[in-house]
């Protein structure tokens, strides 16, 4: 049995309505196996115990009490070592998480033009439906099942998405995604290890080393800082490894993070690239020398 947890960073706005407005969307979903879950929540309550200590409270009340990654991407930008230190130190720990209990990564990352919002129906439910397709892939080859839990928005949001999958599960034709046991749930990430797992490495990794991939050209803002070029070069090629990728039917490579960039037209492999190798792909590829 394995859930996948799934959360988003950003934004649906255009980026060029307002200085802080997001220039992409990620939604990341963590493929974890059921039976590590007490061992992993176990670890995180220790994580919390040493990078957010909190007296008077009982052990297990510490998963009440966030890091979020959107704080750790807000210490990264600061010009003080001791709180980059820190965020550095959290999110060493994070990624040791995914290796040690070999969780898996699939998701999708929206870049958006600067002058045009992304539709926010149609590209968070196509987002839960590609990763749907992943997750059940992996299920079908671990001969295993699984439940997709998002991590919570609005009623009516959550309804939307869960009933896309539930026509997939359900339609005539037959299941198109038999070894998930049911549509996606939502909860509160106060409550789930996972959904905190997938927020830092949304918002904490993902969305700050794709911001730097594939909109630094192009923006000037906090999200493309430079400093988040450290957690480019510190954990691309860790989470690059963490990746879930298959063949489909047709042979075709699926899976992974998959970027769709409407602003250059990049490819996903960019995403974990050396950003020399992505210089001189680039410039080949647009007829620069």
């Amino acid at each position: 049995m394995y859930v996948c947890y799934v959360d988003e960073s950003g934004g649906f706005e255009a980026p060029n309505t307002d200085p802080n407005a997001t220039p992409l969307m990620v939604l990341a979903g963590l493929i974890i196996r059921a039976d590590l879950l007490g061992s992993l929540t176990a670890d995180f309550i220790d994580l919390k115990k040493q990078y957010k200590p909190t007296n008077d409270i009982d052990l297990l009340d510490h998963i009440l009490i966030e890091i979020k990654g959107s704080e750790l991407r807000k210490l990264i930008r600061t010009h003080s070592h001791r709180k980059q230190r820190y965020a550095i130190g959290v999110l060493d720990k994070v990624v040791s998480f995914l290796e040690k209990y070999e969780i898996c990564l699939v998701g999708r990352i929206w870049v958006k033009e600067s002058d045009t919002p992304l539709r926010p129906r149609e590209s968070y439910t196509l987002s839960i439906q590609n990763i749907a397709e992943h997750f059940n892939n992996f299920l079908k080859e671990e001969a295993s099942q699984g439940i997709i839990l998002c991590d919570g928005r609005e009623p009516s949001q959550d309804s939307q998405v869960a009933h896309s999958i539930f026509t997939q599960k359900h339609k005539r034709s037959g299941d198109a995604i038999p070894n998930l046991i049911e549509t996606p749930l939502f909860g509160r990430s106060q409550n789930h290890v996972g959904l905190q797992l997938a927020d830092m490495i949304a918002s904490g990794l993902l969305f700050p080393i794709a911001s730097r991939v594939y909109c630094s050209e192009n923006l000037s803002s906090i999200h493309v800082h430079p400093s988040f070029e450290l957690l480019r070069s510190r954990y691309r090629t860790r989470l690059h490894s963490t990746q879930y990728f298959y063949r489909d039917d047709f042979g075709r490579r699926r899976g992974g993070i998959v970027v769709s960039d409407k602003l250059n037209r990049q490819p996903s492999r960019f995403l974990f690239k050396p950003p020399e190798k992505i210089s001189r792909s680039y410039s080949h590829r647009s007829g620069r020398r």
